[in-house]
């Protein structure tokens, strides 16, 4: 397995590495990468599989962000031996190449850098950030990824399982709700098939999302016949609450 690392140099500058697969496997292993750099080397390697044993030309572009131009194009042929190459087997390990950058012939702001191996693209590329300005800015941007990412996670559900509980099905007929029909439920929502349950308040509050089969569901209705744990599952046809019957389901509560 080849070991990808981002790695933070705090120095004048800053660089973020764009994020990536953590762990590269021969079957995946892509045309180009660049590895970690310093203050003023870009480092990296490339190869063409077709080829394993031949060093062959990339090329690494520099582009200043605010104006979309391309500020430094290196053509340089990747052929350092590096062990690590080797014992992942990527062809016969001379496949490495640095590239000295004279950073301070550059005025400030954000760099971004990318490269190619026979027209296809590096599986990653980095930014570098020149002056105080440029490395506020991507600071702003990491918090920023981090923050989106976080909700993203806080978005994602977990569940608890509650056990078993017995499961039937109604629809809005006279025959499942009575006489005035199913056209709202108990807390006055309109009741919807793979949403709405009834329950038993004293067990299940209102408002309460719970998964069934896969399926979550809000429990929005009660039911007189509807006791302990007991949930009834709504259908938009009775044909369908019939067709669910009386079933044992393990039900989760969705946290």
């Amino acid at each position: 397995m080849l070991k990808c690392r981002s790695l933070w140099t705090c120095l004048i500058l800053m660089i973020t590495l764009v994020r990536g697969s953590a762990m590269i496997t021969y079957g995946e292993v892509p045309d180009g990468y660049f590895d970690a750099m310093d203050s003023s080397t870009i480092v990296g390697w490339g190869w063409k599989a077709s080829e394993p044993n031949t060093a062959v030309p990339v090329r690494v572009t520099i582009t200043n962000e605010d104006t979309s131009q391309v500020v430094g194009d290196f053509r340089p042929i990747a052929a350092v031996y590096r062990d690590d190459l080797k014992e992942n087997e990527i062809g016969n390990g001379v496949h490495g190449f640095r590239i000295n950058v004279d950073w301070d012939s550059y005025p400030d702001g954000i760099y971004q850098i990318e490269g190619w191996v026979d027209g296809k693209k590096f599986a990653n590329s980095h930014s570098y950030a020149k002056g105080e300005a440029a490395q506020a800015e991507i600071q702003r941007r990491e918090e920023e990824e981090k923050a989106k990412e976080a909700a993203q996670e806080a978005a994602v559900p977990t569940f608890k399982s509650l056990g078993m509980f017995r499961t039937t099905g109604y629809c809005p007929c006279r025959k499942c709700c009575g006489k005035y029909g199913g056209k709202s439920t108990s807390t006055g929502a309109v009741p919807r098939s793979n949403h709405t349950i009834a329950v038993d308040p004293k067990v299940i509050p209102y408002g309460t999302q719970l998964m069934i089969n896969g399926i979550i569901y809000t429990a929005e209705d009660c039911g007189g016949a509807v006791k302990g744990k007991h949930v009834d599952i709504f259908y938009d046809t009775h044909a369908e609450a019939s067709n669910h019957g009386s079933r044992s389901m393990e039900v989760f509560l969705v946290q």
